[in-house]
């Protein structure tokens, strides 16, 4: 018996049928579950007779798995991975997508698809989650932050979501997904006195350099710390990829504030620049030819299609994290009194962060202007309420100070004599 291209054969009347596409030999089969979905299969045959047991057989084992709450259809996680990422891409491109997403793309393309990719989607269990668990550790070279691992599970939830709602893995076949990374620690920051000796130290260092090319690196270098620790922008991509003509003037009741519209972690926002960051991107502007002619007002106005942190001689460099560790051994900064932690170019957002708060800054309104959320920076700021914060709490002083005889103040002072001795 021979049939059309496309013409149903019925092997279950209403139920099952199978049939030949265009161009293809092999049977394919349709059936109609008892979920009241229809779905689609290949048989694998050629053969109609064979095509018809398989469609049979293909149809009652859907039947059991229905019946055994399981997931009729069988997809690979890296096929279903990429299309939650174009899922959330679209998103992004159309505007709605939220601040979240880039990091979640990243998280699926960086961690998720090159351990699991090649599982099946509703393989994926308790005892694969615990061998991803070991393998990213291990590649990491450390226990995860629980932050780090949110952000994971939650691109992984995405992935299972869009999973259930093709049927391709069901609610009671997903798997648990639990939380043992540590608390994070707040990258190292300076104290006030640490930035303003790493101040002073910065242009004896810049005039050091023994070559060309280290007098531009540090040339930049001591420039686009001062903007990073007066802007509180992130280092990386929100810095590195600013332009000029993303650089503006906000004029609110006739003052001028320099404002800088940033694109990085957590999608595009805006920032305002301490007052002084106008001389640290002139002196940057006055390297090139093409724009020291102009004023810094002109610069703006011009909105200028060039990227601000680049070298004297026009290029960008991705070097700048090296430099900036020569300058913390050479100032002898690289750790601060704690020693734990060495810092890097991200302890100046770190700083930014501290010195607004201790400064009064309403902790919501740092937030904005910082593109970080509240809770961020409850977790990693709080210890600063009570210990750094104690002039705002003690309050001002009401009348002479009373001596008490005995008071932990006075013990300590003849403690401390008593050692000079």
């Amino acid at each position: 018996m021979t049939a059309d291209k496309n013409k149903h054969i019925q092997v279950k009347p209403g139920v099952v049928s199978i049939y030949q596409r265009e161009r293809s030999a092999v049977w394919q089969c349709m059936f109609k579950a008892k979920d009241g979905r229809w779905r689609r299969r290949t048989t694998g045959e050629v053969d109609q007779a064979k095509a018809f047991d398989a469609a049979l057989r293909i149809y009652y084992e859907a039947e059991v798995k229905i019946d055994n709450n399981l997931p009729i259809n069988v997809k690979r996680f890296d096929s279903v991975a990429d299309a939650v990422v174009q899922q959330l891409q679209e998103a992004l491109d159309k505007g709605q997508g939220k601040a979240s997403y880039p990091s979640y793309i990243t998280a699926i393309n960086v961690h998720l698809k090159p351990f699991f990719g090649k599982h099946n989607i509703d393989s994926i269990n308790a005892d694969l989650l615990s061998k991803f668990d070991v393998w990213r550790r291990k590649r990491a070279g450390r226990q995860l932050a629980s932050s780090t691992i949110t952000n994971h599970n939650t691109a992984l939830n995405r992935i299972f979501d869009f999973a259930e709602l093709h049927g391709w893995v069901t609610r009671a076949t997903r798997p648990a997904l639990v939380n043992r990374g540590v608390r994070a620690r707040a990258r190292p920051a300076f104290t006030r006195e640490e930035y303003a000796k790493l101040i002073r130290k910065l242009p004896h260092w810049v005039r050091q350099a023994r070559t060309e090319r280290s007098r531009m690196m540090r040339e930049l270098l001591n420039d686009y710390v001062l903007v990073l620790a007066n802007t509180g922008i992130r280092h990386g991509t929100e810095a590195m990829n600013l332009k000029w003509r993303n650089i503006d003037w906000h004029v609110k009741d006739g003052q001028r504030y320099l404002r800088l519209h940033v694109n990085g972690k957590t999608g595009e926002r805006t920032a305002i620049a301490r007052h002084n960051t106008e001389d640290f991107l002139r002196r940057i502007q006055l390297r090139f030819d093409d724009l020291k002619h102009m004023s810094f007002d002109e610069l703006i106005a011009a909105r200028v299609d060039q990227l601000v942190f680049r070298l004297a001689d026009g290029t960008q460099t991705a070097n700048l994290n090296q430099t900036f560790d020569t300058l913390m051994d050479d100032t002898g900064l690289a750790v601060g009194a704690g020693g734990e932690q060495r810092r890097t170019l991200y302890s100046f957002r770190h700083m930014y962060a501290t010195f607004q708060i201790l400064d009064k800054v309403g902790i919501h309104e740092l937030a904005r202007q910082m593109g970080t959320s509240v809770a961020m920076l409850e977790e990693h700021y709080s210890k600063l309420t009570p210990e750094l914060m104690a002039d705002t709490f003690a309050g001002p002083r009401m009348g002479p100070r009373r001596k008490r005889s005995g008071s932990a103040n006075e013990v300590a002072g003849k403690s401390d004599k008593t050692q000079q001795t």
